[in-house]
Order: C-alpha cells, then structure tokens, then sequence
C-alpha cells in the first residue's frame, strides 16, 4: 500500500470554515479526485476507500458545512449552498480540472455542482443521489419522516437533536433538479445503487439516462451503503470508470 502524505486545513468563505485534507499522491501532476460525504456524516466514511488510488490521484476529502470539522454558519442549507462552498473551496485552493465523487448527499451537491460548473469537472461519480424527495423508496421516506419528527421532539432540549433535524429535513425535502437541467451536462458520470438501496432504482436510472454521457450501475444485495456491503465491487466498478476516463 502506498504511503500516505497529507495536508490539511480550513478554507474560510463568508460565514464558514470548511474543513478540507489533500492526501497526496506519488505520482508528480496526478489529477484531483474530491470527495464528498452524506448527511449527517463526515469525511472519515472515506477511510480505508481510496488508498488504492493514491498511485494515480490526489485525493482530496472535505467536510460539508455543518458536518464533521467545518463550520454551520448562518445560512439555510441547501445542496446548491454545499455545491457554492465547493466551488469556492477549489477555486481557493487552486484547483483547476478535477473528478468529483459524491455519496447520498454528496451525490446532490455533486450534481448541482455540475449543472453550475461543468467546464472544472473531468468525471463525475454518483453513489446513491437524488433528484427530489420522490427517489426515495416509501419504506426510505417513512423512516425519514420518523426520524424528523423525533428530532423535532427533542429539539427543544438538546442543540444536538435541533442541529441533527436541519440535516434530515434538508434530506426530506429537496432536492429539486429537473431532468431537462441534466441534459445540459455532457460531464462522463458514472452513477452507481444497490439492488436494496433507499433511492428507487428507476429513480437511479432516471439520472443517469437524463444525462448526457453516463452509465448506470447496480451492485447486486447492496443497501444504500454500497461502499460498507460490497466494497471489492464497488473498488471494481470506480476504479475502471477511472481509468476508461484517463484514456
């Protein structure tokens, strides 16, 4: 396995500091490969994912606004705010061409990112997005809805609780992408499920057809966490979309 080196640091935009570490690679010049986390978790679900890549990228793991190491600030999250802190973080760090992954929420933002800044993307990784509320599976919403109304409960008595019920409601209601703003994405993108995922499989598939360049692929008896229940396939399945992209 590769050595690691890294840095790491804050980069500060308005009302927020963005909590951001570059895991070097040993290859001089390799391209940039950026990560980007779910709801209500933070850049360490990466831990143990990417190492195997470090021979031919950069990569690079942040922590969303509101999670992990970074900062709340004051404005009402939204998934185009999460995708304006990206691109201010890239442009602050000088980063010109890069690939973009995004899980669950990350998946969101990475597609906002996308419909906003195309031209800054080489290739574009989708685990488990969503276009609206309605891509989620009617067991899936359920448990959302559960979840949110128990964290409205406990709100009034624990910061943590109220904080952690902005983030579900934020799930359980948005995004709203419309399919005809995909079809101006020419970005090659790989969108990846499961066979058991919360995202509604023609939901997955609905993306990745609505989408200029893009291929769908499920991994069979994988939940929502395709990265935990099949990590060797889904390893499989980035790492050649990588490399077919590097040609």
């Amino acid at each position: 396995m590769p050595r690691i080196t890294w840095t790491n640091g804050y980069i500060r935009d308005d009302d927020v500091a963005i909590y951001y570490e570059v895991h070097q690679s040993k290859q001089k010049e390799a391209p940039f490969l950026l990560l980007l986390h779910g709801n209500c978790e933070d850049m360490s679900i990466f831990k143990g994912r990417f190492e195997h890549l470090l021979p031919y990228y950069t990569v690079i793991t942040i922590d969303t606004r509101g999670h992990g190491k970074s900062s709340r600030g004051e404005k009402p999250l939204s998934y185009q705010l999460f995708a304006d802190d990206l691109f201010a973080l890239v442009n602050k760090l000088q980063i010109g061409n890069f690939l973009l992954l995004g899980f669950s929420d990350g998946a969101n933002t990475a597609l906002q990112f996308a419909i906003d800044h195309q031209e800054r993307l080489a290739a574009l990784i989708l685990v488990g997005g969503n276009l609206n509320p309605e891509g989620f599976t009617s067991g899936s919403k359920r448990s959302i809805q559960l979840s949110l109304a128990q964290n409205s409960l406990k709100g009034a008595f624990s910061k943590c609780a109220k904080e952690r019920r902005e983030f579900v409601e934020l799930m359980l209601l948005h995004p709203h992408i419309e399919p005809e703003q995909l079809a101006l994405v020419s970005t090659p993108t790989l969108v990846i499920s499961g066979s058991n995922d919360m995202i509604k499989e023609e939901h997955s598939a609905l993306i990745a057809k609505s989408l200029r360049d893009a291929r769908h692929e499920t991994i069979p008896g994988a939940s929502h966490f395709v990265m935990r229940d099949s990590p060797e396939e889904f390893d499989r399945i980035v790492f050649t979309f990588l490399m077919e992209d590097d040609d």
